[in-house]
């Protein structure tokens, strides 16, 4: 029973990401930024096809995995799309004012991914943890990504 808990909150994982990452955002060159090392419309394209990649890769593994029973081996086997994600996030070049954020994001993704490797389903819980990001970034990322084609496909949004 616990194990079928833990694997219904790994399928609910993509959507709760989802919303936790629904503010993410990068600097701007015309002042709508924070004057980053990356814009914004190439940040919100970076999350959004990390989020297109993991939702095709989860795709996969849950046909892959689907007469998996075993907790520990159930994590090792999606920790692959975790993986992706956390390096694909990590990759992203966030504007200046979202650096720290993206930064303790980022380290909560990929520890959360390495402890999925060793078998620990439960690490999906440690996402909890993770930072919200500054409102204003979010509601300029959201202006980006209504036309971003990958956001679309991802069906992912920055805001509320």
């Amino acid at each position: 029973m616990v194990f079928r808990t833990r694997l219904a909150w790994l399928l609910l994982a993509p959507a709760m990401l989802a919303m936790v990452f629904a503010a993410c955002g990068g600097g701007d060159d015309d002042g709508g930024g924070g004057g980053g090392s990356g814009s914004d419309e190439a940040f919100v394209a970076s999350i959004c096809k990390a989020f297109a990649t993991f939702s095709t890769d989860l795709d996969k593994t849950m046909k892959d995995a689907s007469n998996i029973t075993d907790e520990k081996e159930a994590a090792k086997k999606f920790a692959a799309p975790f993986e992706s994600l956390a390096k694909n996030f990590s990759n992203a070049k966030p504007p200046k004012d979202l650096k720290d954020w993206h930064s303790k994001a980022s380290k909560t993704l990929t520890d959360a991914a390495k402890a999925m490797k060793d078998g620990d389903l439960k690490a999906l819980e440690n996402i909890d943890d993770l930072p919200d990001p500054p409102q204003d970034a979010s509601d300029r990322m959201e202006k980006i990504a209504k036309d971003n084609k990958d956001c679309q496909t991802a069906d992912f949004a920055f805001g509320s």
